[in-house]
């Protein structure tokens, strides 16, 4: 059974947040704090497996990391299922920059014990920095998922790292979720502002890939960002105003800006999407953005044309079929709005817009029980 690593082992010393670029030790932890002991008593001095587990945690309190290692290998020989054991190797390896080797442990050790937070994690910033990154982004994901980023010195470069790899993916809103976690707490990283930005406007890719003359715009657009994400409000729109009078041409910024108000002033979010779709037509998620927002905010008849535009540039984008279906409901046209709504829930059954809608469709049409039926669904969804 595997002692997991409390917090304190794990991060007892410093994180080094603003360590290089995006591929470098983000994780810093000192060898010291990477390989705080986790108790072995061994019941002899031989070379049996407790004598070499004796041996192998005094060469690693000693900082004799190599000697430790092969100890630890030793022992890992007479008793592979000692999941202890792999840990300490992983992470030693880890600490010396061998990541293939400590990838390797911790796959020994995951074989064993498959939902260990703490051994993904590690596992997840070794492919990081080894290149694999869809491995990473699985493994950083979920380590997340279970609880590995809620030590509050490690968590940040967990999520940090989770966040790029997100952007990569391009799963940008997936990876502004990870980074508004940072900007609530005040994480300072030397390149959090650029992820940030890439991830709002939609660049796929790494940090390291962004050319040195576009960096300036999304590090300010990262850092307007992070004012809202902070809930300062009135800094993110003096800086963003800033931003638009710097590059008023630029696509994205608007877009980017829009999203970010949309859960606080959707009206405000109506005139950025605006200003978005004015400036690049052939934005089709700006564009079924801004027919979403503008059905949420009641303004149906105006949602309409805006949303038929966005399903004939993409006619499967749930998004749009969802602001078109909506509209067309509350206009009158209940037949054509429910069917869009239907072609949703063919692909989406748990939408809870597209069963609100339906809702409100029903009982237009003084269909009662099909009514109450989707607002016990929408309940259940809601709850």
């Amino acid at each position: 059974m595997l002692v997991a690593p409390s917090s304190d082992h794990l991060c007892r010393s410093s994180l080094l947040l603003t360590r290089g670029r995006f591929a470098t030790r983000m994780l810093a932890m000192t060898a010291a704090a990477l390989l705080a002991a986790s108790p072995v008593r061994a019941q002899d001095a031989g070379t049996g497996f407790d004598g070499l587990a004796a041996q192998a945690a005094a060469a690693r309190d000693q900082g004799n990391l190599s000697r430790a290692i092969e100890l630890y290998g030793k022992a890992e020989e007479l008793k592979p299922e000692w999941t202890e054991g792999w840990w300490n190797i992983g992470l030693m390896q880890y600490s010396a920059n061998q990541y293939a080797p400590a990838i390797e442990a911790f796959n020994h050790l995951l074989a064993i014990e498959p939902h260990t937070a703490p051994a993904m994690a590690v596992r997840g910033l070794c492919e990081f920095e080894t290149g694999g990154f869809d491995d990473s982004l699985r493994d950083l994901e979920q380590a997340v998922a279970h609880g590995a980023a809620n030590d509050a010195q490690h968590g940040p470069i967990l999520r940090y790292h989770l966040g790029i790899l997100l952007t990569r993916a391009g799963r940008y809103i997936d990876a502004m979720a990870q980074y508004k976690v940072l900007a609530g707490k005040h994480v300072e990283m030397a390149e959090l502002p650029l992820a940030i930005g890439m991830a709002g406007m939609r660049v796929k890719g790494l940090p390291g890939d962004v050319m040195e003359q576009d960096r300036p715009l999304y590090e300010a657009a990262g850092k307007a960002a992070s004012a809202l994400l902070d809930d300062n409000s009135k800094g993110a729109d003096t800086a963003f105003r800033e931003l638009f009078a710097r590059y008023p041409e630029t696509r994205s910024l608007h877009y980017f800006y829009g999203m970010l108000l949309f859960p606080h002033d959707r009206g405000m979010a109506v005139e950025q999407f605006e200003r978005e779709v004015a400036l690049d037509p052939s934005n089709e998620l700006a564009t079924a953005l801004l027919a979403f927002t503008l059905m949420y905010v009641g303004r149906y008849r105006e949602a309409v044309p805006v949303a038929e535009r966005a399903v004939a540039a993409s006619p499967g984008m749930e998004l749009a079929q969802l602001a078109l279906g909506r509209s067309l409901i509350e206009t009158g046209q209940e037949q054509r709005g429910m069917e869009l709504l239907n072609q949703v829930l063919e692909h989406n059954p748990e939408s809870l817009e597209a069963h609100v809608g339906l809702a409100a469709a029903y009982a237009r049409a003084g269909r009662k029980e099909d009514a109450y039926r989707e607002r016990m669904v929408c309940l259940g969804l809601a709850g």
